[in-house]
């Protein structure tokens, strides 16, 4: 349940992020200085994230990623680019943490309470159809409604992940117990940065993972994309309107790009 709703709290930002950027009136250039940062700052600390969560503790990881997301959040209402940039960093981080922390929490709670080896792969598979699958699409709905239906504008969203992401921590802070990672294999801090920078100079961490790379491509381009193929297909609706018709017609930002192409 906690892990849903914190990935609800991911889900929910993914599909208004370039378009509330565009709405504080940045070009694509600064957009993607600003995507930059944020998957750079998730692919650096992405290779210590882990190690770290085995030192501190699960438990507290889970509880960082909640308050590191709800701050990226929060600076959502800004319309300074330093201030975004800080949060695209910080949601960086929030990602590294989601998809390491509770995942190292549950298997060494899984193995703590003794229970059978099969259950766990039962249960990734069922967090990978509900919280990639089926969340993800509830997500985008409730994402719709609150911005388009209730016209409460491209940072409710984000309010509402935030919202998402108090409640996930309540209840891990009211209900989970913390554990920890084998203290022998635990390295300092400096070493493991080393060993990160040696990685990512190789190439290792870029193209080990070609489907991730598809994935943020679409992340950034779906947009303009989408908005460049609604305009076009008003603008071939237009063609088969009367023109008596398109008299009564108000012509919407949409329909005038639509024309323009």
């Amino acid at each position: 349940m906690v892990v849903y709703v914190s990935i609800a709290g991911d889900w929910l930002q993914g599909p208004y992020v370039y378009y509330l950027y565009s709405t504080y009136g940045f070009g694509k250039g600064e957009i993607g200085q600003l995507f930059i940062a944020g998957f750079g700052s998730s692919m650096l600390f992405g290779t210590i994230v882990g190690s770290l969560a085995d030192k501190q503790g699960r438990r507290r990881a889970c509880v960082t990623y909640c308050i590191t997301y709800i701050l990226s959040c929060i600076t959502k209402h800004s319309p300074q680019y330093k201030i975004l940039m800080i949060g695209r960093v910080l949601g960086g981080i929030a990602t590294s943490l989601l998809f390491s922390a509770f995942e190292s929490w549950l298997v060494a709670e899984h193995n703590k309470r003794g229970f059978e080896q099969q259950w766990l792969s039962l249960t990734f598979s069922k967090a990978i159809f509900l919280g990639n699958g089926l969340v993800a699409i509830l997500s985008g709905l409730f994402g719709n409604l609150l911005v388009d239906s209730l016209s409460l504008g491209p940072v409710a969203p984000f309010d509402a992940a935030a919202c998402f992401l108090a409640i996930g921590m309540a209840i891990i802070l009211s209900s989970w117990t913390e554990n920890f990672g084998d203290p022998s294999e635990n390295k300092d801090l400096l070493t493991q940065f080393k060993g990160a920078a040696v990685a990512i100079a190789s190439g290792l961490l870029v193209v080990s993972h070609p489907p991730s790379c598809n994935n943020y491509f679409f992340r950034f381009l779906f947009v303009p994309f989408s908005l460049i193929f609604c305009a076009l297909q008003m603008k071939k609706l237009l063609c088969w309107v009367p023109s008596s018709l398109c008299l009564k017609v108000q012509c919407t930002p949409l329909c005038s790009f639509g024309l323009l192409l």
